[in-house]
């Protein structure tokens, strides 16, 4: 089935096209220049909208004494006020945003900044107990571009330097606005090339689908480095003319800013949602303001909605997208009623084509299984230097193919049922890991499951699940196996169990199933 842009819901009404990040912040300043609309908690700094765009204008100043426009700017920073800033700063002065990491390793590190071919790269002195840019330093020789590394301290006006602006380069929609990594679940990661068109599109209508249930104040924790940060959190923030208040995650900080800041929505992978849940300083904090809960990177549950929104008092708002996509490509609505919102990822965000396409490429009806493609003016235009990697995504007639296994409903709203790769194929049947997992966490014992096929001479691959134990519980892989029986086929029943304190996750909230598969083909540990 295909949605055209003319039959999406909730479409946005005809409006004035702003082309180019720089537009969005003109916006904010026309609509409302004294709107609070940035707050970093760790510095106590906040910026009206006027004050962002004067900023923003002052880091284009001083990029553009030093580089042309066009070049490749890069930040390995954590969630502060310096990557917002660069972020508006290299878009206005025309040159290309390349957000890595803060947590990688040196050859992570060497392979996003030749890959990219940055000239200049902003990192911090350290994030999470990694030394970022002393490690940048010592790789730096080897790449021949990478002109100087700026070390980011604690008085970041000190090395996100500000200049008078002078004139700006004019820019065009098409232009490359952030090569960003892709999580690398499989394989290195691949550089995604990303339009200032593809950005401001996601980002308007991210908020757009958030409504004005999502209030003025969005506490963002997600990583300014990656999609869910930087263009659903900063672009997308700045279009509903909120205040967005970033910082790193942690339970009580974030805790403490939502209650101080009297948030009105949290941004927040499912992962970092438990972990808030579960904090002991939940109960008295005062979450009267919170309207809507944001989160996606990962499939969700009926249950794990009922529990989310039980907890927080806030409906919860789910995407479903990837690095090629901007971040979003489907959304549930808070307004959205409970079937949709409990049991989809939501319909296609406008500006957007869905196809649920079977193995001839053909449209499969309502219902039925197949891989979703998507295509827009939000889709990556290609993986920097990989034509293989480009034209074996995306399709000559601009569809990316998503590898990502759904079904659509008549109304458009889409269930993601797995992907592609993931499939596990045990004596001849196919399983989705999703299924099995989808009925693991309904078990009282089970916080979060991950299911992956491990290699079999008899059988060709056996389930394997990793459960994570709820709080207080110690799953018992005899009950869990009943339990999974008395609902699922006997060939969908897992095989084997590991019960671990957490799973693998990449930056971007998405379980690696890749490390899950490694671990699964290896003998079990053996208990003293």
């Amino acid at each position: 089935m295909v949605l055209e842009r003319s039959e999406l819901l909730a479409a946005p009404a005809p409006g004035p096209v702003e082309g180019v990040l720089g537009d969005v912040l003109h916006r904010a300043v026309r609509e409302g220049p004294e709107d609070l609309v940035l707050c970093t908690p760790a510095t106590g700094e906040t910026w009206t909208a006027a004050q962002l765009l004067a900023d923003a204008r002052a880091v284009a100043g001083a990029l553009l004494r030093d580089f042309e426009p066009g070049s490749r700017i890069a930040t390995c920073l954590g969630n502060g006020p310096e990557p917002v800033l660069l972020q508006w700063g290299v878009a206005l002065a025309g040159m290309t945003l390349v957000p890595i990491n803060p947590r990688s390793r040196p050859a992570e590190l060497e392979h996003a900044l030749g890959l990219s071919g940055a000239v200049c790269l902003y990192a911090a002195d350290d994030v999470a107990g990694n030394p970022v840019a002393d490690l940048a330093a010592a790789v730096a020789d080897r790449l021949p571009a990478l002109r100087e590394v700026r070390r980011c301290g604690v008085d970041w006006r000190a090395t996100v330097e500000l200049a008078e602006p002078g004139s700006l380069p004019p820019l065009d929609p098409d232009l490359l606005a952030q090569v960003q990594f892709t999580s690398g679940t499989t394989g290195r990661p691949k550089g995604v090339r990303i339009t200032h068109s593809g950005m401001v599109a996601t980002g308007r209508a991210f908020a757009e689908r958030l409504g004005p249930e999502a209030g003025r104040v969005w506490v963002n924790p997600m990583p300014l480095f990656h999609t869910a940060g930087n263009v659903l959190g900063v672009v997308g923030a700045l279009w509903a003319r909120a205040e967005h208040v970033v910082l790193p995650f942690a339970p009580a900080p974030v805790l403490r800013a939502m209650a101080e800041r009297r948030a009105t929505l949290l941004s927040a992978a499912p992962t970092l949602l438990d972990l808030l849940a579960a904090h002991p300083d939940l109960p008295r904090t005062d979450l009267a303001a919170l309207r809507v809960l944001f989160t996606g990177g990962m499939t969700v549950t009926a249950a794990f909605v009922d529990r989310v929104e039980s907890v927080f008092g806030a409906r919860l708002s789910i995407t479903f997208g990837m690095t090629e996509t901007c971040g979003a490509v489907l959304q549930t609505a808070p307004t959205d009623p409970d079937r949709i919102r409990r049991e989809t990822v939501g319909a296609p965000l406008a500006g957007t084509d869905v196809r649920i396409a079977g193995p001839d490429g053909a449209a499969v009806a309502p219902g039925v299984t197949g891989e979703l493609w998507v295509r827009g003016a939000r889709i990556t235009r290609g993986y920097l230097d990989d034509p293989a990697a480009t034209a074996e995504a995306i399709d000559p007639e601009g569809w990316l193919h998503t590898g990502d296994l759904a079904e659509m409903d008549g109304t458009g709203a889409c269930r993601v049922v797995g992907r592609l790769k993931d499939m596990i194929k045990t004596g001849g049947e196919n399983v989705s890991p999703v299924e099995v997992e989808e009925v693991l966490v309904q078990h009282p014992d089970v916080a979060l499951a991950a299911v992956v096929g491990a290699p079999d001479e008899r059988w060709g691959e056996v389930i394997v699940a990793f459960v994570v134990p709820a709080p207080g519980s110690e799953p018992d892989p005899a009950e869990l196996t009943a339990f999974t029986r008395d609902r699922l086929s006997p060939f969908k029943v897992p095989r084997a169990w590991r019960v671990v304190e957490q799973l693998p996750m990449t930056a971007s909230a998405k379980v690696q199933r890749a490390e899950l598969r490694r671990v699964a083909a290896e003998p079990p540990p053996v208990r003293p």
